[in-house]
């Protein structure tokens, strides 16, 4: 008895040391991010603008508009009310530290108690997803992206699901925290409700002989994950903003066909797969093998949980095609359960090649790091510089005083971000109203119609908005084709060309934008 209680306080001290390693290594391969106080990527500058306009009192939805699920605006916009636009964005970057951290410790106890891994074995499953979900560029790596997020909650819901089920009678109380779980979820990305058919296909099956059971398990779900919705539902109502979060929820249904080129498509999954699977090779490979093994019922990985896993990368790989775009970030979604299934053949190549199995995590994730230390340089170096976002906001400071507005016309989010000005329309970049959709022929080719996807709606919007706020500041990203928006210049849209006919006059141009000011009364 003796000898056993040292033998459990020694794997408790061993626990605890791999713990505070894996934090360790968390922490130095998102360093970059934590020495940064600008928006690390498009997608967190519109994030972040959104949440400083929801605490100046804006609504989100109806005041100030785009198509995310409503937590990440929430999120981004809670750490700039504690620390301010820039205190906020090292906050943010530093909450992501500890969601992608405690995503490692979930993954981590989920092989533990459900795969009967040992301590090293989930430990190694644990690094797989902190090093790989960093070995892609920093925009897609480091930011602070719904999918990193979501996964820690869907992380969360497969733990509880396999709680429930763990017994001959499923807990009813851990199903509808399931359901709760994907729920949350879902409120960062939409695409994380694929689990629940995933718990109620396998909860069916393996269920099969006790229908009764199998119902009042799938209730339980599905009440969890209705709770959540309907709570969000009533916030949004309460802020008079349900009928624009409805209509905005919409636009992601034509934001999705609009991405969905067969031929596109397939380009674009060559090309961006490619990147995402060569950079995390060692991952693939033996997230793969594991995957195949367990279907093929072969060794250890042959345990009922690591089918299961065979399903949950299914529903993770179908989230990250959906609207055709391949976005790397997309990509957090699948490299979870590939750690979890390549943690085995992880151990197994520790055991026989330690070598390769360091240099397989080392390599990639140095390079990386590297990359986004010198981010400025391989920006440079690929042909696709950064704009001197903060000499445009400087210009800008000259033009205007505190606390007027400013309206972009073009795709610059992170020129908003810069500023720290009220946005002069509610719309952080102008592609609903032009059609631009990200990736897709509509931004690259000039010679693609982009029209039949502009939300007619947006225009009536913007004319409110030029009419209510009258932003001081106008800046036209498409004069040096800044943003892929030299195919959409005012000019091609009667009601805003008389707008700035109108109201406006051009007094810069700078980095290749003009820069109009709201002419006198």
């Amino acid at each position: 008895m003796y000898k056993a209680q040292l033998t459990g306080h020694g794997e408790r001290v061993s626990a605890r040391k791999v713990t505070w390693l894996l934090l360790l290594v968390c922490v130095s391969l998102r360093i970059v991010a934590l020495l940064r106080t600008s928006a690390l990527s498009d997608d967190e500058a519109i994030y972040a603008v959104v949440g400083r306009e929801m605490i100046a009192g804006q609504v989100l939805y109806r005041d100030v508009v785009d198509h995310k699920p409503p937590l990440i605006y929430v999120t981004y916009a809670t750490t700039q009310a504690i620390g301010g636009p820039r205190g906020g964005m090292f906050l943010v970057h530093a909450l992501t530290v500890l969601v992608v951290f405690g995503t490692s410790l979930v993954l981590r106890r989920i092989l533990r108690r459900h795969a009967h891994a040992d301590e090293h074995t989930a430990g190694l499953a644990a690094l797989l997803w902190i090093v790989f979900t960093t070995t892609m560029m920093d925009f897609d790596s480091l930011a602070a992206n719904c999918e990193l997020y979501m996964v820690l909650f869907l992380a969360l819901s497969v733990a509880t699901y396999l709680a429930a089920i763990a017994s001959p009678s499923p807990s009813l109380g851990w199903l509808l925290a399931t359901g709760g779980l994907v729920g949350v979820a879902m409120l960062y990305k939409y695409q994380a409700a694929i689990h629940l058919p995933l718990y109620a296909l396998h909860l069916g099956w393996t269920r099969r002989r006790t229908l009764g059971a199998v119902l009042v398990g799938w209730i339980s779900i599905g009440v969890g994950f209705a709770l959540v919705l309907a709570l969000a539902l009533v916030v949004l109502w309460r802020a008079a903003a349900l009928p624009a979060a409805l209509f905005w929820f919409k636009f992601n249904f034509a934001y999705i066909q609009s991405g969905m080129d067969p031929v596109e498509v397939l380009s674009r999954a060559a090309e961006r797969i490619s990147f995402v699977v060569i950079s995390a090779a060692l991952l693939y490979a033996l997230g793969l093998r594991g995957a195949y093994r367990a279907l093929a019922r072969r060794g250890e990985e042959a345990a009922p949980f690591y089918r299961f896993a065979c399903g949950w990368l299914l529903v993770s790989a179908l989230a990250v095609c959906v609207g055709g775009r391949f976005f790397g970030h997309y990509f957090h979604q699948v490299t979870a359960v590939l750690a979890v299934l390549a943690a085995p053949g992880a151990m197994a190549l520790l055991r026989r090649r330690p070598t390769a199995l360091v240099a397989g995590l080392a390599i990639p994730a140095a390079a990386f790091l590297c990359a986004g230390v010198f981010h400025d340089r391989v920006m440079n170096a690929i042909g696709q510089p950064d704009p001197d976002y903060v000499h445009m906001a400087q210009v800008i400071d000259a033009s205007a005083t505190p606390g007027e507005g400013v309206c972009i016309w073009g795709n610059l989010p992170v020129l908003y971000f810069e500023a720290e000005r009220p946005l002069g329309c509610r719309f952080p970049f102008a592609n609903y109203l032009t059609g631009m959709s990200p990736a897709t022929s509509t931004q690259y080719d000039p010679k693609v119609d982009a029209t039949m996807n502009i939300v007619p709606e947006a225009w009536t919007m913007l004319e409110t908005d030029f009419a209510a706020r009258r932003p001081r500041i106008v800046i036209d990203a498409s004069f040096a084709d800044i943003g892929n928006y030299g195919k959409f210049p005012p000019a091609h849209y009667p009601r805003l060309s008389s707008i700035l006919a109108r109201d406006y006059h051009e007094i810069a141009i700078v980095e290749g934008v003009r820069v109009l000011e709201r002419s006198a009364p």
